[in-house]
């Protein structure tokens, strides 16, 4: 017979696994990249889970959300052990969706590698679980391999390719296949790009979800997921590789990334054409700079219920409005201000969702930060033209010029060499 302390001990135990239960198993998705900069590797890493806390207040104050696990080394740190890079992998929300419950965000770090013989090194993000899918999650692997040493063909150490995709993409079941899910990517060094499936050989990139959804075809070269059939409602996990090479012709990647996240297949009553579709804007932005866009989503099904968008850190988006006075368009406004540290080339994506939970296509622009005080500033003389670099900018010098600003005469500097001689 139970004393009510032994039930009121029980209950309390109960209570706690249920807590380290719910703490333990949302994981969503997420990406790991990395770029080398002054000597040191900024490690991006961007995740999503249920269960978290985020809100627009988060998100405007840039306000940490308490972080699970930590971001390891497994190669090149060590000889015996693994290294611990990162611990408790905090991040700051960009986006969250109330309805799907998740939150997305993302949080850039430096790290500084040992030196090794081959300087080439793999590290990652592991624990357990996925939130609740049709198959598999009970663990998550996401790993990222570097390779630390100058290249020939450039001059300098690689970065790796970067990508942006939803953490949640919905899928109505009911709409004809093949279904294209085109994942943008972009890569700092002008290399080829290329998507793989995520395997759990040598390095166990994909933990517990390594064979979901393969009854899809992935074009690997242009990284487009053709989803040929769906499966029953529900949640699935995708786990890719994404990997960059010199010239098309080769085999060996100079880095790898994780990129994961989740298929919801609903059984939607609506008309798969009724989906809402995103008209997009082209603006192009320096760096400390208030780029601005607006983006209009419509359909004529139903009710465009939120725009949701991913985002480099510090990203407002605002309320959901009505667009004019129609009744099948709205819209929201992002704004950014850019810094010096975000110069390079970022990916910024968006996609609308309707009240019966259809997803339009998910639009993609490449956003290239580049230095603000380039050719803004008119530094070229005499006529030369300017042309903006991520890292500064070049002067083309006209005829007779020369010299990094194109300030130097050539006519002039001979004849003083000539007077001088």
């Amino acid at each position: 017979m139970k004393t009510p302390i032994m039930r009121l001990f029980v209950l309390i135990i109960f209570m706690v696994l249920q807590i380290i239960y719910v703490h333990g198993s949302h994981f969503q998705g997420g990406m790991v990249t990395w770029k080398y900069r002054d000597n040191q590797v900024y490690i991006t890493y961007k995740v999503s889970f249920n269960n978290h806390h985020c809100d627009k207040m988060y998100i405007l104050n840039r306000i940490l959300v308490n972080g699970e696990g930590s971001l390891m080394c497994y190669r090149g740190c060590n000889d015996t052990l693994t290294r611990t890079l990162v611990t408790s992998l905090s991040y700051y929300c960009t986006e969250f969706s109330e309805d799907d419950n998740w939150t997305y965000g993302q949080r850039t770090l430096n790290v500084t590698f040992p030196s090794t013989s081959d300087n080439i090194y793999v590290f990652g993000y592991r624990s357990g679980s996925w939130a609740t899918l049709v198959d598999g999650g009970g663990s998550w692997s996401l790993i990222a391999t570097a390779n630390l040493n100058i290249r020939q063909d450039i001059g300098r150490i690689n970065s790796s390719p970067i990508a942006a995709m939803q953490p949640f993409v919905t899928v109505n079941k009911n709409c004809a296949m093949p279904y294209a899910l085109r994942i943008p990517v972009q890569d700092e060094d002008g290399d080829v790009v290329r998507c793989r499936w995520a395997t759990n050989s040598l390095t166990d990139e994909c933990g517990g979800v390594c064979s979901i959804f393969r009854n899809s075809v992935l074009d690997q070269p242009n990284c487009i997921l053709y989803i040929n059939e769906i499966p029953s409602t529900g949640r699935y996990a995708v786990a890719l590789q994404i990997e960059d090479f010199g010239e098309q012709q080769d085999k060996i990647a100079l880095s790898s990334i994780p990129l994961q996240f989740i298929i919801n297949v609903i059984d939607g009553t609506t008309m798969c054409d009724n989906k809402p579709r995103i008209e997009t804007p082209v603006i192009e932005i320096p760096s400390n700079t208030m780029y601005h866009q607006t983006i209009i989503a419509t359909s004529t099904g139903s009710q465009i219920s939120d725009v949701y968008i991913v985002s480099p850190v510090g990203f407002i988006k605002s309320e959901l409005l009505r667009y004019s006075s129609s009744n099948d368009s709205w819209y929201v406004n992002v704004t950014w201000t850019p810094t010096d540290e975000d110069i390079g080339i970022h990916i910024f994506c968006y996609t609308a969702i309707g009240v019966d939970r259809q997803a339009s296509d998910q639009e993609c622009k490449t956003l290239k930060i580049v230095d603000a005080e380039g050719c803004v500033s008119n530094p070229c003389s005499n006529g030369a033209s300017c042309t903006q670099q991520i890292n500064g900018y070049i002067c083309k010098c006209d005829v007779g010029f020369t010299g990094i600003f194109c300030e130097t005469d050539i006519g002039k500097l001979h004849q003083n060499v000539y007077n001088r001689q």
